[in-house]
């Protein structure tokens, strides 16, 4: 019996997501100039005309997972600048990525390829103007990211609640610690203790360090 079109638009669909999963963890654990469709394929278990039927060029399917880590960076500053208690937007934030960091190894591969686009963004190619597109908007999105959420502890002082000190100083202190968790989440692997909220708000939050 022959599929439905419904059925054959989710088997690309999931074939189109496994290819960008395997791509993704082959990017962040081994780089991205030394991973070649070939490769990809063979880890995915597919062609490698399969996976350029998905994609064109290497290059395409490196922006389109930078793209989207780019999106949901702008997507995260926007809600940290919406309406809503300072404390409890950071609160949010942060629990959501210590929920993420907690599950399965995707997010780690996730945030590691990012990593890896900042340092193509800002080290090479001369710089985020020589950059890809997909990349130099990473980098503009963790810019954007960045002063969100330096503002926000700016309110937040405003309001009470929020420890003293240079709020850019603070915001910088809070994503190398969550940075620093991911780096040690892909070290020490499923014997990795995640940190409350709580803990990793303490030095920002007078509050959270307390409970």
């Amino acid at each position: 019996m022959p599929r439905s079109p419904e059925q054959n638009e989710a088997m690309r669909a999931a074939t189109r997501e496994r290819i960008r999963g395997t791509a993704m963890r082959l990017f962040a654990r081994h780089g991205y100039a030394t991973v070649n469709m070939r490769r990809i394929a063979a880890e995915a278990g597919m062609s490698t005309g399969l996976v350029y039927r998905h994609f064109a060029t290497k290059e395409e399917l490196y922006g389109d997972l930078v793209g989207e880590a780019a999106a949901g960076l702008n997507a995260t500053a926007a809600r940290l600048r919406g309406p809503g208690s300072p404390a409890e937007l950071l609160r949010a934030f942060c629990e959501g990525f210590l929920r993420d960091l907690a599950g399965d190894t995707e997010f780690v591969d996730f945030y590691l390829l990012m990593n890896q686009a900042f340092t193509h963004g800002t080290a090479g190619h001369g710089g985020p103007e020589g950059a890809p597109p997909a990349v130099r908007d990473l980098v503009e999105g963790n810019t954007a990211l960045l002063r969100a959420t330096v503002e926000l502890i700016e309110r937040g002082r405003a309001e009470g609640g929020f420890r003293r000190g240079p709020a850019d100083e603070l915001a910088t202190c809070f994503f190398a610690t969550l940075g620093g968790l991911v780096t040690m989440r892909s070290a020490v692997g499923d014997g990795f203790a995640v940190p409350s909220a709580a803990v990793v708000l303490a030095p920002l939050l007078e509050e959270d360090g307390h409970r």
